[in-house]
């Protein structure tokens, strides 16, 4: 009897080892992508700085890219500088044409000594075929719109006459950033000062909103979402996300006298730019860390929203979710835990089977144990959660600076960065080994609208915003990340690691179910 009932006990015993490493190998084998047929091109390849390429993909499949480069200026020899020229080129899913110059900076004030500059590219491609196209101007500081049918962008003459679309900008790195809803709503943010009003009579810088909702054919008055607290401070990096069904999301660094940016904020509107909630704090400078800066904002579904930091005591990557609409926000988190450096915004795309990835610029921390590898592009997805897969390494160490990628075709990861050292345009092209291809769409046929040549410039409605000065006292405080034990991301699970959990649980359930009988053995002999 005694016998039968030990043969029971390993049977079962068995059954739950196997069922635990059976669950435990389908969470590590949670399909990840593999990334190949990396190749790595110089697309600028001239002696004069170029620098801030930016990627947008379209309906089509296609991937345009701009860039700023400084034609017939000095050679990049160990420095970038601002471009005079945007310029641009085109993938099609088998190479890249050859770049072009589209536009450059009208020099419109002779007064000026410096020469004028066209950087800071931002674009985005609706859905009928359109490229709108914003960058910033430097000397003078202007915020400068056009446009061009996406099959013909490749043709300098099918670009519209720059608009400039406001004259009092701050100039400050990324301050700007354009998106699309559709049918014909285009959203612009930027950070914006009135230079004449802020040394007469000591106004201060903003954060600006414009709104065209005729395909940027006419533009509403700008909005002021937020307000810097004093002369002292104002806002750069400025990245914008729309989310289906009207919600925007605007997240901005606030920077002081130092140069480093001390507070991380964000502001949503949950009706398509009509009204702006009060901005919310994610994360303050404290002490003697480094800095709050490089806010990028990706859509987990639903209502569930991450924000990425860089900063902290070093140049750390903190990760923030939201579960409700970015109304709310619990972290930070230090995500990557082995990696350190400030190359740039957070990178977010999604492929052909909807998995959520990540791209980011960074170096392995000093002194972290068991990882090598110096600057390059790491790359990570989302399993769910708070859980992100362990970091690669994609193409290699590179020296760059801020790169931008896109998914293109469902399959095809196309990334661009500066070198910094050479001023040259670096594109890298590579697959996405397994996952669904999306097929090419075609662009759609927009509605006939009466055309009327008195067409005025659509009035502004007054956006209620409330009181969006950034009040430390009037916004809820940030715990320091000194204050906070910053626990390590839990890294997946690998196959190893889960069968020996499954051994030890099996051991543990043995060791119960042998204790429970020795139990009852021993109440039968009372």
């Amino acid at each position: 009897m005694r016998k039968t009932k030990y043969l029971w006990l390993l049977f079962l015993s068995g059954i739950l080892a196997i069922l635990i490493m059976l669950s435990g190998t389908v969470i590590a084998q949670q399909e990840i992508p593999e990334i190949v047929d990396v190749t790595i091109r110089n697309v600028s390849n001239t002696a004069p700085s170029s620098v801030d390429p930016f990627l947008v993909t379209d309906r089509t499949g296609n991937v345009h890219l701009f860039w700023s480069e400084d034609v017939g200026g000095r050679a990049a020899i160990g420095g970038t500088t601002a471009g005079n020229t945007l310029m641009y080129s085109r993938w099609d899913g088998v190479s890249w044409t050859s770049p072009i110059d589209i536009m450059i900076t009208p020099a419109d004030d002779p007064s000026l000594t410096e020469e004028p500059k066209a950087w800071q590219p931002d674009a985005i491609v609706d859905d009928y075929g359109n490229i709108h196209l914003v960058w910033l101007g430097l000397h003078p500081e202007k915020l400068f719109y056009s446009t061009a049918p996406a099959d013909a962008a490749n043709v300098a003459s099918a670009w519209s006459t720059p608009e400039v679309l406001d004259e009092n900008l701050t100039g400050t790195i990324y301050s700007v950033d354009i998106d699309y809803e559709s049918p014909d709503t285009l959203h612009l943010v930027y950070a914006r000062v009135n230079w004449e009003e802020q040394y007469a009579k000591g106004e201060p810088r903003t954060l600006t909103y414009l709104k065209s909702t005729d395909g940027g054919v006419t533009w509403s008055d700008p909005v002021d979402i937020a307000i810097a607290p004093d002369l002292e401070r104002g806002f750069s990096n400025v990245r914008l996300l729309v989310v289906p069904e009207g919600k925007l999301y605007v997240s901005w660094t606030e920077w002081d006298q130092t140069g480093n940016g001390q507070i991380a904020n964000v502001v949503r509107s949950l009706d398509s730019g009509a009204t702006w909630d009060k901005p919310v704090r994610l994360a303050e400078r404290q002490g003697n860390e480094y800095e709050r800066d490089w806010v990028k904002l990706a859509s987990l579904g639903d209502d569930k929203l991450v924000a990425t930091i860089e900063g902290g005591f070093r140049a750390y990557r903190q990760f923030l979710y939201s579960d409700d609409a970015g109304k709310t926000w619990e972290g930070p988190k230090d995500q990557f835990y082995w990696l350190i450096g400030e190359n740039g915004f957070v990178e977010f795309a999604r492929d052909g089977a909807d998995n959520l990835h990540l791209f980011v610029a960074q170096r392995i921390r000093e002194g972290t144990i068991g990882r090598d590898g110096g600057l390059g592009l790491w790359h990570s997805v989302w399993l769910g959660g708070d859980q992100w897969s362990d970091t690669e390494l994609v193409g290699g160490l590179n020296q760059m600076v801020n790169p931008r990628v896109v998914i293109a075709g469902g399959d095809t990861i196309i990334a661009a960065w500066y070198d910094f050292q050479v001023g040259e345009i670096l594109v890298l092209n590579a697959t996405l080994n397994g996952v669904p291809k999306i097929l090419p769409q075609p662009w759609l046929e927009k509605p006939e609208t009466a055309v009327n040549p008195s067409t005025q410039p659509e009035e502004s409605v007054p956006v209620e915003t409330g009181d969006n000065s950034i009040n430390t006292e009037a916004l809820p405080a940030v715990p320091s990340l000194d204050s906070i034990p910053l626990q390590p991301a839990a890294r997946p699970a690998g196959p190893g690691l889960l069968i020996m959990v499954g051994i030890i649980s099996s051991a543990i359930f043995i060791f119960a179910v042998f204790l429970v009988m020795r139990l009852l053995k021993h109440r039968r002999h009372i």
